[in-house]
């Protein structure tokens, strides 16, 4: 289960076109379009890391796991398994797919590199599942999002730097050159 808590708001975006106009010596006077909230995606500058995202996710403790990897422009919220914290609960006999909340702060570069990790194919299917539904939600908000929410092969147009290549950044490569 996944549930966005928080996303990028009117104000958020024209704080964030505040600051990379003053990169430029410039100030902002209107709101951000979204062609050029998707311009400012595509380009990774710095500015994107004022936008923030909450995620909270009720997943299986090692898909957890795989999420908590990801720690720069993201903060974890995990619910403890500590003995002492929960009552008649014995971690040492917890299953690895034992139920357990996790919250994420995460801004938005993170998101997009998090998105290309976690949707490729060779992160496990379960965790891809539970990234795409982040993506979904993303997307149901923030439209401006959705070309950049993809695996990186995608991303970057067929080229995959994974060790061991799943093969699909070779049918992304065939549709970009037909």
């Amino acid at each position: 289960m996944v549930e966005l808590l928080k996303w990028p708001t009117d104000e958020d975006w024209a704080w964030c076109k505040t600051c990379t106009l003053n990169t430029v010596g410039k100030k902002s006077v209107t709101l951000p379009t979204d062609e050029w909230k998707r311009k400012l995606i595509a380009s990774e500058h710095s500015p994107l890391r004022e936008l923030w995202f909450g995620v909270r996710m009720t997943i299986p403790y090692w898909v957890s796991v795989h999420f908590v990897r990801h720690h720069i422009g993201c903060n974890h919220y995990v619910q403890s398994q500590r003995n002492d914290r929960q009552n008649n609960y014995d971690r040492t006999k917890a299953p690895q797919d034992e139920p357990v909340s996790h919250i994420m702060s995460l801004n938005a570069q993170e998101l997009v590199f998090m998105a290309h990790k976690r949707l490729c194919n060779q992160a496990s299917p379960e965790t891809r599942a539970v990234m795409q539904e982040i993506v979904d939600k993303v997307i149901e908000k923030c439209p401006e999002f959705s070309e950049f929410l993809v695996p990186l092969c995608e991303y970057r147009g067929g080229v995959c730097t994974e060790f061991y290549p799943c093969g699909y950044n070779k049918t992304i490569k065939e549709k970009n050159d037909a």
